[in-house]
């Protein structure tokens, strides 16, 4: 059984539906009023403020200046956030304060120095002579047997000095 209070609550809250319900029919049902053609902006409606246009301006630049600041950092060996964060709020002069720090030692993955690339596709694996196991072509020795095989090209740990 349903207590007074709460059929009161539910009653009054139906009426202040049915209300608003109404209200919104009655402000339908009056004659729209005419709109320009480009977004409903009427002849009332002003332009953009010149404040609105500079901050969007250093909005901007700060993005630009922002993603180039990350990217010569991480040319540099600096953090890449902290120099877009720089970049961003303070723009042209930030860049240039990037560009004038000192290069710092970078850690390249595997320990190959920077400016030496990547080969952009792997090599089809060779089989061994001996035992058939599919090898690397620049491979000196096979992975499956140990036997000694003839690489077909100098591998990137050579170029680089760190096997002989």
């Amino acid at each position: 059984m349903m207590d007074k209070n709460r059929v009161r609550r539910w009653f009054c809250a139906s009426a202040v539906c049915l209300l608003v319900l109404g209200a919104g029919v009655a402000a339908a049902s009056q004659q729209p009023a005419p709109r320009g053609a480009f977004l409903g902006a009427g002849a009332e409606q002003g332009g953009m403020s010149a404040i609105w246009f500079w901050v969007g301006l250093y909005v901007l630049a700060g993005l630009v200046f922002g993603a180039l600041g990350a990217h010569r950092a991480l040319q540099t060996g600096n953090r890449a956030l902290a120099w877009f964060s720089v970049g961003f709020v303070f723009t042209l002069p930030g860049y240039l304060c990037l560009l004038t720090r000192p290069k710092k030692a970078m850690d390249s993955p595997a320990g190959v120095p920077g400016g030496l690339g990547k080969i952009a596709a792997t090599a089809t694996p060779e089989p061994c002579p001996g035992c058939g196991e599919m090898n690397h072509p620049a491979a000196t020795q096979c992975a499956g047997c140990g036997g000694k095989l003839t690489p077909r090209f100098v591998s990137e740990a050579q170029r680089a000095g760190l096997r002989h």
